[in-house]
């Protein structure tokens, strides 16, 4: 059976976001300021997707009033969550208990995907979600570890708020293309633009602007890099792929990443993955298996027109007479249930 080509663009989503963590520790390494990083990041993710939007969608930057305040508040929790809270929790956390807390992100997509995009998640999802988790604690956690150390407060609460940030981004880009209240590429563009405010507003009230000149050419090479291919490239495809695949399964999916991150740090340190790696790599690999059968057979259904194996029937656009699309309208996926709120 052929891969889905939207599951393969979230598994190249994954691998691209898995480089950062390596590209992450060199910038470090060169004494580089993460939050600078960060506001750099936004800069460029928002100069390169306005300016292709500019030129082949120009009618994606017309927001109106309200548009605009949820477009606010979206970027506020989201970019500054997903670019700078896991790192402000490493300031508390060591980094297996930070990124443990972070990879809870597809069981709270899971679990709000109900509320949000009016999905009942599946039993593949959260089966995928808890063996994600799981895979995830096993690889990262070390297997000496008497989890004696000092859990502090700020710490839990700046990764648990990227992980809700990295859900909220998942389960709004799914909402965009169910319900259109803003459109995808509106949505993607502007929570970039005004993430740019939310992080140099972050940066001026803390670490402040002293550090940007004496940034490297080197410097500078690697967070281009981090801005173009390991964010934009990687969000835009992996939004793209949410029109047609739910979030929950997307959040799932994307976890390669940490598999990724453990190839590559074998590799550039000539070391072989640890036992527990191995191991939690291959849970990991499971949990994707098992997300992207679920969400061929959630196609499959539809497409027969049986209802959902789990969960109640759901009206689709297909089938509610009253709300039939417009004319020349298309519908990205068949199976996207209808809202009347």
């Amino acid at each position: 059976m052929a891969i889905r080509k939207d599951i393969l663009a979230i598994l190249a989503a994954g691998v691209l976001w898995g480089t950062l963590s390596p590209a992450g520790k060199h910038l470090s390494n060169l004494g580089t300021d993460m939050l600078t990083v960060a506001f750099l990041r936004a800069v460029v993710m928002s100069c390169g997707v306005s300016a292709f939007l500019a030129f082949w969608f120009p009618s994606a930057f017309r927001v109106s009033r309200r548009q605009l305040l949820q477009l606010s508040a979206i970027s506020g929790i989201c970019i500054v969550g997903i670019y700078a809270g896991f790192f402000f929790s490493l300031h508390y956390l060591s980094v297996p208990m930070a990124v443990v807390i972070f990879f809870t992100h597809p069981l709270m997509t899971a679990m709000g995907s109900l509320a949000i995009t009016r999905e009942r998640p599946s039993r593949y999802q959260v089966g995928g979600a808890l063996l994600t988790l799981l895979g995830v604690a096993i690889a990262v956690v070390p297997t000496n570890a008497a989890f004696s150390e000092h859990i502090h407060p700020l710490g839990v609460f700046w990764s648990l708020f990227s992980a809700v940030a990295m859900a909220l981004y998942s389960l709004v880009g799914r909402l965009s293309s169910q319900t259109g209240f803003v459109s995808q590429p509106t949505l993607f563009v502007y929570v970039q633009i005004i993430g740019v405010f939310w992080l140099g507003l972050i940066k001026t009230l803390s670490t402040g602007w002293g550090d940007l000149p004496t940034l490297s050419a080197e410097q500078f090479g690697w967070i281009l890099y981090v801005g173009l291919f390991a964010s934009m490239f990687s969000y835009s495809i992996y939004f793209y792929s949410l029109r047609t695949i739910q979030a929950p399964t997307a959040s799932i999916v994307s976890s390669i990443e940490i598999v990724t991150a453990f190839s590559l740090s074998a590799l550039l340190l000539s070391l072989p993955p640890a036992p527990q790696e191995i191991l939690g790599a291959a849970l990991i690999i499971v949990a994707i298996i098992l997300a992207a059968m679920g969400e061929t057979r959630r196609t499959g259904e539809h497409a027969k027109g049986r209802p959902p194996a789990f969960g109640r029937p759901r009206k689709t656009a297909c089938s509610d007479s009253t709300q039939a699309p417009e004319a020349g309208a298309q519908n990205p996926d068949p199976c996207l249930p209808c809202r009347k709120d």
